[in-house]
């Protein structure tokens, strides 16, 4: 969560920092487009956790984790 936090305050202030340096009108909304194709490009590739396997039980295995009863039937 920092790291997003980082790089969306980072990405704004070089944007207002390049609006500021170029004050015509047409520089605001082409440094807001790039903002946000860079936010979406950044978090696409934010790693996400692997998927959880689930052990299996073979044939002839006894489970000693407790099973999980559904309270929908009762």
């Amino acid at each position: 969560m920092i790291r997003v936090v980082a790089w969306t305050v980072g990405l704004f202030a070089v944007g207002c920092g390049i609006c500021h340096l170029f004050p015509e009108p047409f520089v605001e909304p082409l440094v807001l487009l790039a903002l946000g194709a860079t936010l979406y490009l950044v978090s696409g590739r934010a790693p996400s956790s692997p998927p959880t396997q689930v052990p299996t039980r073979t044939e002839g295995q006894e489970s000693t984790a407790p099973v999980a009863r559904s309270t929908a039937a009762r």
